[in-house]
């Protein structure tokens, strides 16, 4: 028997969330160790409730050992807590994921600063230009940037750090291969390519809205630190902030507008006490004896005067472009960039990228350079 099959077979009884499991092996040597003791001992676990002793029963190590060579079958790797690729920082916390679902390659997030940047998918033009901003400026620095992979201010995070040929995670609320949110699905498959899609919930499980207030502890657990870029009064981004200052985890804010209605939950963290973001290297000088970080030679001032707001890093484009060329705009610097790097950044086909290069290019809104590399004019 697979030791994992085990954890699986452990899982499924208890769902996702839970942190019944570490109350269990307080006793137990194993999750073997806790099968083999059979119903009566696990009756004597008062903590657990009929209808996770009656999925004890019902769903047998060797359903859980075929969940496990289907999920293979898919191309998921999967990770157990006691595997020592299982990350370090989500293992520390009593509610860690029995299992965890991989596609792609995990980044080392023990070993390099992680920064989850969280937000609302109702996002302002700013919002998501200082997520694109943020979440690139981290990657460069050399930073792991986390997210959830929904639109809004986690798509542009995600885009920021692909853009910078940096690394990024994306936790999910459902299994990795359910076609949740089909428009960012090219999304997914560069994030795989260079970083790692994750998820605690086995094939076949929907994207119900429960899970994704579960799945917040995993974003917030695998990093240092959480930036709240734009959120609401009331938003799933600050249950990620709570979540991580439970965890013992930094959280930042970004400053917004008094006036802007989806600035009030970030405004309401600052208040609070928790430190703004201003710039990137306002987070990034807050790890530099722990991990090694390269602060951000595009800002003008020095980093201790790196304090100004920040301001939006890509001009929006005109509103007549076409979907194609409008998103190769938000991927165009200044500096020239190579068809490659350009299609991971927008999402984009090279067939149709190119298309939406020559757009641009008579709009007089982007310039090629030698090697076939392209910038904003």
């Amino acid at each position: 028997m697979d030791n994992r099959a085990w954890w699986i077979w452990l899982q499924n009884a208890l769902g996702a969330g839970t942190s019944k499991h570490t109350r269990i092996l307080e006793h137990y040597l194993s999750v073997q160790a806790f099968y083999e003791a059979g119903e009566r001992a696990w009756k004597a676990e008062k903590y657990l409730t009929p209808r996770e002793l009656g999925k004890l029963k019902r769903f047998s190590p060797e359903a859980a050992e075929a969940q496990l060579s289907y999920a293979e079958k898919l191309g998921q790797q999967i990770l157990t807590p006691d595997m020592p690729a299982y990350p370090e920082k989500l293992h520390v916390l009593p509610d860690y994921p029995c299992v965890l679902y991989i596609q792609g390659q995990l980044p080392p997030v023990d070993f390099l600063l992680s920064v989850s940047m969280v937000g609302t998918r109702k996002a302002t033009d700013d919002g998501l230009s200082a997520a694109y901003q943020f979440g690139r400026a981290l990657a460069k620095a050399g930073a792991i940037v986390v997210s959830g992979g929904a639109l809004g201010i986690d798509t542009q995070a995600h885009r920021g750090a692909l853009a910078a040929d940096g690394y990024t995670i994306c936790v999910l609320g459902c299994s990795l291969e359910n076609d949740y949110l089909v428009a960012n699905a090219k999304l997914r498959e560069q994030i795989a390519r260079t970083g790692a899609l994750v998820t605690e919930y086995p094939p076949g499980t929907a994207a119900w809205p429960a899970n994704f207030p579960i799945r917040n502890r995993i974003i917030s657990g695998l990093s240092d630190a959480v930036l709240v870029v734009e959120a609401a009064a009331r938003s799933g981004a600050l249950i990620t902030a709570h979540n991580a200052l439970d965890q013992g985890r930094e959280v930042f804010a970004v400053p917004g507008s008094v006036t802007n209605p989806m600035a009030r939950g970030t405004n309401a963290l600052l208040l609070d006490g928790c430190p703004p973001a201003t710039c990137p290297a306002d987070i990034l000088r807050c790890f530099q004896t722990r991990y090694h970080v390269r602060m951000p030679m595009e800002e003008a001032l020095p980093v201790e005067e790196c304090t100004r707001p920040i301001a939006p890093a890509e001009p929006l484009p005109p509103k007549d472009l076409s979907e194609d060329a409008a998103a190769l705009y938000a991927a165009l610097m200044t500096e020239p960039q190579s068809v490659d790097a350009l299609c991971a950044a927008s999402g984009l086909p090279v067939e149709r990228l190119l298309t939406a290069v020559t757009e641009l290019e008579l709009r007089g809104l982007a310039t090629g350079a030698s090697g076939q590399r392209y910038r904003r004019s």
